[in-house]
């Protein structure tokens, strides 16, 4: 049995639509997935609709891009209405700064003599309003500016590299108490991959997190390594958040483990998916 909260569809960076998707969390077991796109719901009725399908329970969701201490942080909202009006207003604001991102990202590129990033990039998205560094890198990989998908963030598109722009997201405080005022649980996503530059800092984070209204951490993810899966569990325990799970998968290309392939959390935590009426032992 494996449950996986956190991962992408073509609605986002993700290479797969939420039909195929949902079929290889059909194809891996999963007991209970989540659609979390990138500052999008738009994929959630269609990802809704396969798992139904498959009988697979679906809580929607969806992970906000924000800003806490000049570090950017991802928030998993799960249990939000991607009909409601607050949420459509507010995700209208991210996708306007991810295309602002986009412009400024080719003009970045630009300057160090790579024309064209931005109309290479945007074939490689399915929705133009979810431009993300991921249809950079394939499109710097195609293009053979570089000979690695890897080499594209490592060499252009992380923070401090020629092609990276810096966009100011809604503050991580803002976005929780936006997640908790419709109705949603936020969770702390992947927070072993965040490099703060003071050790007090990831606390603090934790702290802020907490005070805002966020409940949940996740403890265990394909984007972090089983050695701060073990730290975050202990915080968890610490601090009282409830537990989640997630793949963070993207596409096959990944070397991630692919949906529901995580680790399972550890079973003296109380995870997530209890506050929507699933059982604790569903992963």
């Amino acid at each position: 049995m494996a449950v996986d909260l956190h991962m992408h569809s073509n609605f986002s960076d993700g290479a797969l639509s939420p039909e195929e998707l949902t079929a290889v969390c059909a194809k891996n077991g999963v007991t209970l997935m989540s659609l979390t796109d990138h500052d999008t719901m738009a994929g959630i009725e269609r990802t809704a609709a396969a798992a139904h399908d498959y009988r697979i329970p679906f809580i929607p969701g969806i992970e906000i891009s924000t800003l806490w201490g000049g570090t950017g942080i991802h928030v998993v909202g799960l249990g939000l209405n991607p009909k409601s009006p607050g949420v459509a207003r507010f995700l209208a604001d991210n996708a306007g700064k991810r295309e602002q991102r986009g412009r400024m990202m080719d003009e970045n590129l630009a300057k160090v003599g790579i024309h064209g990033a931005l109309e290479g990039a945007s074939k490689f998205a399915e929705h133009p309003s979810s431009l993300s560094r991921t249809h950079f890198a394939l499109w710097l990989l195609e293009a053979g500016h570089v000979k690695t998908y890897q080499e594209a963030f490592d060499r252009y598109l992380r923070p401090g590299r020629p092609g990276y722009a810096r966009i100011k997201w809604p503050s991580t405080v803002e976005a929780v108490r936006f997640i908790v005022s419709e109705g949603g649980t936020a969770v702390l996503a992947h927070p072993g991959r965040y490099e703060f530059q003071e050790a007090w800092m990831c606390g603090a984070l934790l702290e802020d997190f907490q005070k805002a209204g966020g409940e949940a951490i996740e403890v265990t993810s394909g984007s972090q390594s089983r050695a701060t899966d073990i730290i975050f569990a202990q915080k968890a325990r610490e601090m009282g958040f409830l537990a989640s799970t997630g793949s963070d998968w993207h596409s096959p290309r990944s070397p991630r483990p692919g949906p529901g392939l995580q680790p399972p959390i550890p079973r003296d935590l109380t995870p997530v998916w209890t506050k929507f009426g699933y059982p604790a032992d569903m992963g």
